[in-house]
């Protein structure tokens, strides 16, 4: 992404908040923060968000978003990026990204055996994985994606499972999912590379393999065009939001692939090339 395109996807950004509406009160966030906490826990299916909870803008959604992730008391290492895929945003019906936290206790390293008790029906999705050496702080945004790309130190092939706790999640409204912290799952992680600048993450294929079948195929070209691009949006929407992105935690940029929807026993392997493999088996 050139500098002049740069500044305009900030812009963009910046655009885009003041569009942000707030239509939820405190009451209201509370509630719908604590019902999905309640799901979260006792691990069940809720139908949906009650309508006079229900958030209707992206600032309501991440409000209860953030007051759930205070609630549940998890530790959080990082960040999602979501609906950075053509596909995705068209099954969520969603014009722009969106974010979610990663959970510390939901952490893995590949090879890793994931218990399927612990998660409602699982889907796969095939993601970049940056981490960084520095903190990113609101009072620095917005952030080139110079000074992004120099804080980089380690690019990793994840993936993530997504198991959200809103029945039939992709027929859900988009802001109901972004409440429901993104129907984050857990994040399996590869050990990537540090050399990554040698790599075209653009023309990076990723394909995902379960039970030894090719079943999804794509590449870096699916995440917003470029995971380095979609890195730079999340960097800037989180610390736009008052947020932060700390050194050292793991950053995800949505999936380069089709979702596949997973089975217990399924054994998945997915390949990026150049920036190695990841894999999981589900128990």
């Amino acid at each position: 992404m050139s500098v002049e395109y740069s500044k305009y996807f900030i812009e963009e950004l910046k655009l885009k908040k003041t569009k942000l509406g707030n239509m939820l009160t405190e009451k209201q966030i509370e509630d719908a923060a604590e019902l999905l906490v309640s799901a979260r826990i006792s691990n069940t299916i809720i139908e949906s968000i009650p309508l006079e909870i229900r958030p209707t803008s992206l600032q309501d959604a991440y409000a209860v978003q953030d007051r759930f992730i205070e609630l549940l008391g998890a530790k959080t290492c990082g960040w999602f990026g979501a609906c950075t895929n053509e596909v995705i945003q068209n099954l969520l019906e969603l014009d722009e990204p969106y974010y979610a936290y990663l959970l510390k206790d939901h952490l893995y390293q590949s090879p890793a055996i994931i218990d399927t008790k612990k998660y409602p029906p699982i889907v796969f999705e095939c993601e970049f994985g940056f981490v960084v050496n520095r903190d990113f702080l609101p009072s620095g945004y917005p952030y080139p994606r110079e000074i992004i790309e120099e804080s980089i130190v380690r690019v990793c092939p994840t993936i993530e499972i997504v198991a959200g706790h809103l029945k039939d999640w992709p027929k859900q409204d988009v802001f109901s999912v972004i409440a429901d912290n993104g129907t984050d799952g857990a994040l399996i992680i590869g050990k990537g590379t540090k050399n990554w600048k040698g790599i075209d993450l653009i023309n990076t294929p990723v394909t995902l393999s379960i039970n030894d079948k090719v079943e999804r195929i794509g590449s870096g070209a699916n995440v917003l065009g470029d995971p380095l691009h979609a890195f730079v949006w999340l960097v800037n929407a989180i610390t736009r939001d008052g947020k932060k992105i700390s050194a050292g935690h793991v950053q995800n940029t949505g999936t380069a692939t089709d979702i596949y929807w997973a089975e217990p026993g399924d054994v998945a392997v997915a390949d990026f090339g150049s920036l190695g493999r990841v894999e999981l088996k589900l128990d």
